[in-house]
């Protein structure tokens, strides 16, 4: 029997989710600000996008917008498996600071994503 690739657990999906992301913003594009992702109970992962190039970590540390939210919903939301507009309706994603950090992210990572599908 084969191992799924999904994570079977919170802290291995926020490990997964550091990888994905520092992957992802290796081009020379700056977020322009720092965006924190924090994962109750599990962990949190930091872009600080002042730098070139973005840096992804793990420290604690004030961010210019925070993003709560559980660790496998946001892994699928990077795959592409659910959807983020409907998971901030329904409250299962939080967001204070400047959301337009958050909203710039997306294009970058998720472009990256696609074009490693490829």
């Amino acid at each position: 029997m084969t191992e799924s690739p999904t994570p079977r657990d919170a802290a291995s999906a926020v490990a997964e989710i550091a990888a994905l992301l520092s992957k992802a913003l290796v081009r020379d594009v700056s977020l322009g600000a720092k965006l924190k992702f924090v994962y109750p109970n599990a962990g949190i992962v930091m872009i600080d996008g002042t730098k070139m190039p973005n840096e992804v970590h793990s420290r604690d540390e004030a961010a210019d917008c925070t993003v709560l939210i559980d660790p496998l919903l946001h892994l699928k939301m990077l795959r592409m498996e659910a959807d983020q507009g409907l998971a901030f309706r329904q409250g299962k994603m939080r967001i204070s600071g400047d959301v337009g950090v958050a909203v710039r992210l997306g294009p970058l990572v998720l472009g990256q994503i696609n074009e490693g599908r490829s």
